[in-house]
């Protein structure tokens, strides 16, 4: 990654180029996990105005295999209600 480029500009470049997860974003970028949904909600209203997508493979649950495909928040769920399971396959984001 450039120097001179915002995070932002940098999780965009690398979305370009493959499918990541949060923790990848995190690591590549060097910031907090935690702040990585933030971005994503921001570079994800940006995109429209440039004709590009920001393709997501929701969270999934590992117990039961249940995909959290309706969530509006790009955040890490804890658990899964209905089988209470606390093991959550991370969501990949990548942009078209």
């Amino acid at each position: 990654m450039e120097a001179f480029q915002t995070v932002r500009k940098q999780i965009i470049s690398l979305l370009c180029d493959e499918e990541l997860t949060p923790l990848d974003i995190s690591q590549l970028v060097h910031i907090p996990e935690k702040d990585v949904a933030d971005h994503l909600v921001h570079i994800n209203r940006s995109l429209g105005s440039q004709g590009k997508k920001l393709q997501i493979e929701p969270y999934s649950c590992m117990s039961c295999g249940y995909k959290f495909k309706k969530r509006d928040r790009l955040d890490r769920p804890g658990r899964y209600p209905q089988c209470k399971s606390g093991h959550i396959r991370l969501a990949s984001y990548r942009i078209l």
